[in-house]
């Protein structure tokens, strides 16, 4: 046997790929396994540059330049390489490098023997790939896990839970230190440290009861490591959707728990208001007739001749004192709803003007004035006129009362779809929403104990309610108040409506 047919008896034996390479990179020869793992036939490949044929084309100065320097060396090397096969295909090989030399030691070519390990990298880059989507898996499950304790901790107010969810969320993205969350929730925003808008983000509506309150997003900075192709996993998507849903669960049960308080608080007022109605009636039942009597007796006496001055001024005192005791019952009569309104179609404008003159003679002793701003045509009502000029009365008094001295009470109606509205408003100090939160809560008053009972404006509420109407004060510290009263037309009256 010659030397060619040994070299290429040797080849075929060998267990793996075999080439021989010139010092070059020219292919000299190689076994029946290059053959098949590249898809090329010998002949094809007698003669070409090796890294030409199989590295890709970024990587062939830097293979060439490695694997020639073992040529020149004398020692067995290996490393691990990868080679494009002809129908594109990568293969991965395992190679051990062995320069040959002539009879003088010179080196001659170059015997590279290698191991497809294709299958056990590929086996091994899925193994990895798992690894990181459990890795992944069980950082979204963490959040979700934090999210639902947070839910479910009692102890905690919402907003402070929808705080520590945007804080969490960060913690479930695959670059938490490069991703941030921001929650856009009515007026209000939060958002962890360093959120700033890009290209790479992750927005859901937050929806309440159909209705769109808000938007949750995640961002993550363009320059964030691990972000070519899909920037976002399924995995996250999926978290970060369940996330969404939860917060508008979080807001959902916020709202009812208000609206819980808020219905036990009005069914306690209610109560309180039924208890105080019951007693008020009574009271003024009781006080009524002998009040009556006082009066009627004080004014008799008065008329008799011969009276001394004292006398006669120690009578009128009685009597004025009687008078304001009869209001206040009048007024307790109105809270408990004693005094049903006696309905009749009316003029709002002349109403009012005729209550208005009731308190002209209060506004000049302070040096106020009363501005007049009619609608024209005037308003028509169907109202008890009583019981209208009561309302106004009340409101402008109340206004007089709050300026002392120097100030605009302006009085205002109008009509808008049938409904007539009465505005009064003031330039007074104005109150404190503390303050307006109780101003039509029976006996409730910031006067002097000797300048009010707390009743005027329960008995404006009371009469407003009587109609079917609505009222609303509106009022800022320093900026005056300001109340607006809409009586329904006739054909939309709805009893009990404010």
């Amino acid at each position: 046997m010659n030397l060619q047919n040994y070299y290429e008896t040797v080849m075929e034996l060998s267990h793996g790929i075999v080439v021989a390479l010139d010092l070059n990179g020219g292919i000299i020869h190689g076994n029946s396994e290059l053959v098949a793992m590249s898809g090329y036939t010998i002949e094809e490949l007698a003669g070409r540059d090796w890294f030409e044929t199989f590295i890709p084309k970024g990587e062939r100065r830097m293979a060439r330049r490695a694997i020639l320097k073992k040529a020149r060396g004398k020692d067995v090397s290996a490393f691990a390489g990868v080679i494009r096969a002809k129908d594109g295909d990568t293969v991965y090989v395992n190679w051990n490098l062995k320069p040959l030399t002539d009879s003088n030691g010179d080196p001659v070519s170059l015997l590279c023997v290698g191991q497809d390990v294709t299958d056990l990298i590929l086996r091994e880059k899925a193994l990895l790939r798992e690894r990181a989507n459990l890795v992944e898996r069980n950082k979204q499950l963490h959040c979700l896990y934090a999210v639902s304790l947070l839910m479910g901790d009692v102890d905690m107010s919402p907003d402070s839970v929808l705080d520590r969810i945007v804080d969490l969320l960060p913690s479930a993205f695959r670059n938490p230190a490069s991703t941030h969350a921001r929650l856009a929730l009515d007026r209000k925003t939060r958002e962890t440290p360093g959120y700033e808008p890009s290209e790479t983000v992750l927005s859901e509506r937050i929806m309440v009861n159909r209705e769109k309150r808000g938007r949750l997003s995640v961002a993550v900075k363009h320059d964030a490591p691990g972000l070519a192709g899909e920037p976002f996993t399924e995995g996250e998507r999926g978290l970060f959707a369940t996330v969404a849903r939860q917060v508008a669960i979080v807001v959902s049960k916020k709202e009812m728990r208000e609206a819980k308080q808020e219905l036990e608080r009005q069914l306690r007022q209610a109560d309180r208001l039924a208890k105080i109605g019951q007693f008020s009636a009574g009271v003024a039942h009781e006080i009524n007739e002998p009040l009556a009597n006082i009066l009627g007796f004080a004014e008799l006496a008065r008329q008799a001749d011969g009276l001394p001055d004292q006398v006669k001024a120690d009578l009128g005192a009685i009597i004025d004192s009687s008078l304001h005791a009869r209001e206040i019952v009048r007024k307790l009569m109105f809270f408990s709803r004693k005094l049903p309104p006696q309905l009749m179609p009316l003029d709002l404008n002349e109403t009012v003007e005729q209550a208005l003159r009731i308190t002209e003679s209060q506004a000049k002793r302070g040096n106020i004035e009363i501005v007049r701003d009619y609608a024209s045509p005037a308003p028509r009502v169907t109202a008890d006129p009583q019981h209208l000029k009561q309302v106004v009365v009340n409101l402008v008094a109340n206004a007089i009362q709050a300026m002392e001295r120097d100030g605009t009470v302006r009085v205002t109606t109008s009509s808008v779809q049938d409904d007539a509205y009465l505005i009064v408003e003031d330039t007074g100090p104005g109150m404190a929403p503390e303050v307006v939160k109780h101003i039509f809560t029976p006996f409730f008053t910031t006067k002097d104990v000797d300048q009010g009972t707390g009743l005027g404006l329960s008995v404006v509420h009371g009469i407003v309610k009587a109609h079917g109407g609505f009222i609303q004060v509106d009022s800022t510290p320093g900026e005056g108040v300001r109340v607006e009263v809409v009586f329904p037309s006739p054909g939309t009256r709805k009893e009990g409506a404010a």
